[in-house]
């Protein structure tokens, strides 16, 4: 049986509806940042014994695996103290606030020789493997351009639900770190290259917002869009935002000089298709596609499961690109 403990109520929440489909596998603690009762709902919902306000329960416990999902501000610290302690970790995106600090996640890691992973579940979705393995097969022919999209409304009014998300200082980033973090590790592991940041253009479309009674500055983009290249001269545009109303989506095109394929996927609901030029259908993917991203992790014996398992190598990978796109001050709509 493997034990984990998980940090963080809100997102731990599908952390630990993901590990429930584990028989093996039992979760010991969550641990709360500042609602007990919404950590005792999340507990009593999946079967979680104790939960806690205190991390050291989490760390210094007698669990294997410690899930981190916690906000970005807090990640490198956590991270380090459960490596010390010679525990598995499992990050939620992005990595840390900053490319030094993801360094040192990484260097910990090596130190502590532990499997680590950093919550890039989009990788899991069939829909963008078998995009994949179109790639792969070489029916593209030499890719040419590379067009990642990623659409939510979660953040589209002024009022928000999350004030660390609006301050550079606790989330590293906007939209760019909320989603455009993902659609960098996509396009690494869609393609199989390295990229380069050629140019950047985001936007805020809040600058002031609201969280119950307070005021606070929107000072993190809404959307914007990152040009990148690889050495070997594909072209590849991430664009993203978090305030477009009523549309929820993800969609990649890659285009090659025998053809080009796109997948789209419905975040909110798991369902997807792929289509390419040239072909007499589109496949589709029902509601619900979305494979669990703990079954790679998991399966330690198995070195093809183990394989597309992103660490944290792929989170400093992403977290590069990452801070040169929120390197540039955003533009204020309105």
């Amino acid at each position: 049986m493997l034990r984990v403990s998980v940090i963080g109520a809100g997102f731990g929440a599908q952390h630990l509806e993901w590990l429930a489909q584990f028989p093996d596998v039992t979760a010991d603690v969550l641990v709360y940042r500042s609602d007990r009762e919404r950590a005792r709902q999340v507990a009593a919902v999946h079967g979680v014994p104790w939960v806690s306000g205190d991390v050291r329960d989490a760390i210094e416990g007698e669990s294997d695996v410690v899930v981190i999902a916690a906000p970005v501000y807090a990640h490198a610290e956590l991270v380090e103290r459960a490596l010390r302690r010679g525990k598995s970790v499992v990050c939620e995106k992005p990595l840390a606030l900053d490319a030094k600090a993801a360094e040192a996640m990484v260097r910990a890691a090596d130190a502590a020789g532990v499997p680590t992973m950093t919550m890039f579940q989009w990788r899991w979705h069939p829909c963008f493997r078998a995009l994949r393995d179109l790639v792969a097969s070489g029916r593209l022919g030499r890719m040419l351009q590379a067009d990642l999209r990623f659409e939510h409304d979660f953040l589209a009014d002024q009022t928000t639900p999350f004030p660390w998300r609006h301050t550079r200082a606790q989330a590293g980033g906007g939209a760019l770190a909320d989603q455009g973090v993902h659609l960098f590790d996509l396009l690494r592991w869609l393609t199989g290259e390295e990229y380069e940041v050629r140019g950047v253009a985001s936007s805020v479309l809040w600058d002031v917002r609201r969280s119950g009674a307070t005021s606070l500055a929107g000072d993190t983009e809404d959307a914007g869009s990152v040009l990148l290249q690889s050495p070997g001269g594909l072209a590849a545009t991430v664009s993203v935002a978090r305030v477009t109303r009523g549309c929820r989506r993800m969609r990649v095109t890659i285009s090659g000089t025998s053809c080009v394929a796109w997948a789209e996927v419905w975040p909110e609901t798991g369902a997807g298709q792929l289509g390419s030029s040239g072909a007499d259908s589109i496949r589709t993917w029902p509601t619900g596609s979305l494979a669990n991203p703990y079954a790679g992790f998991l399966a330690r014996d198995d070195a093809k499961a183990c394989s597309d398992v992103p660490d944290f190598t792929d989170g400093l990978a992403a977290q590069r690109l990452l801070d040169v796109a929120t390197g540039h001050s955003p533009t204020v709509l309105g």
